[in-house]
């Protein structure tokens, strides 16, 4: 089972939060519910109303919607650390994308009208807030680069590298991938079965190795020189 949790230790954690006081965290943590999902509970449907910003303490969330034809199209799955759904709810419009767990998943969900309050309260909380979307849009856009060019197999090692992070320039970085191989590829716009050849390829190169759902890069460096080199 799971440890319990400390909602301004977890809190304080999060970028959007970070560098904010034991005071101003304990506000944000009176207006935060926990909600439990099972492995494909929906948490919000797209056009329903934001009512504030969620984050995941355990298990993973895709957020994904569904285009004229009927296929899923998913934008991102959300880790462990991470809050999602900031931007519908600082424009106070309606979600443009569904949520649901791709596992058992613990979510927090910090309430609308606690996070304006404390903007209001606080005006280098604001700017933090600002200089953190920021970040992400940017992050965005170059993931989005990414995912318009190159082979599949160029867009999957992209972003096997961004899970992986940059904290070390080498050595060896293990990445999980989502339980169901399905939802990747859709998000790379390959199928499953080219991604799983994807994965033989790379594996028969030894640029990675799979253990099920688990990716180890041996060696990270020669990984980005591979994609260096394929682009």
């Amino acid at each position: 089972m799971p440890r319990p949790i400390r909602l301004e230790s977890f809190l304080g954690n999060l970028p959007l939060f970070h560098g904010l006081g034991p005071d101003e965290l304990a506000r944000l943590a009176s207006g935060t519910r926990k909600r439990s999902l099972r492995r494909n509970e929906v948490l919000f449907h797209e056009g329903e109303a934001s009512t504030g910003v969620h984050a995941v303490v355990y298990g993973r969330i895709k957020l994904f919607n569904r285009g004229s034809d009927g296929r899923e199209r998913v934008f991102d799955i959300v880790g462990p650390g991470r809050s999602f759904g900031e931007p519908v709810m600082f424009l106070e419009k309606p979600y443009i994308v569904s949520a649901s767990a791709l596992a058992d998943s613990l979510v927090l969900h910090v309430d609308r009208e606690t996070v304006f309050a404390e903007l209001q309260r606080n005006p280098r909380f604001a700017s933090h807030i600002i200089g953190t979307l920021a970040q992400r849009t940017e992050a965005l856009v170059r993931e989005l680069q990414d995912h318009a060019v190159g082979s599949g197999s160029q867009r999957f090692v992209a972003w096997l590298l961004r899970q992986a992070g940059t904290s070390a320039a080498s050595g060896v970085a293990v990445v999980l991938l989502p339980a169901a191989k399905r939802v990747l590829a859709a998000r790379l716009k390959v199928s499953a079965e080219h991604l799983s050849r994807i994965l033989r390829e790379l594996a028969d190169h030894r640029l990675i190795v799979v253990r099920g759902r688990e990716i180890t890069i041996p060696d990270l460096e020669r990984l980005r020189h591979w994609q260096a080199d394929a682009s």
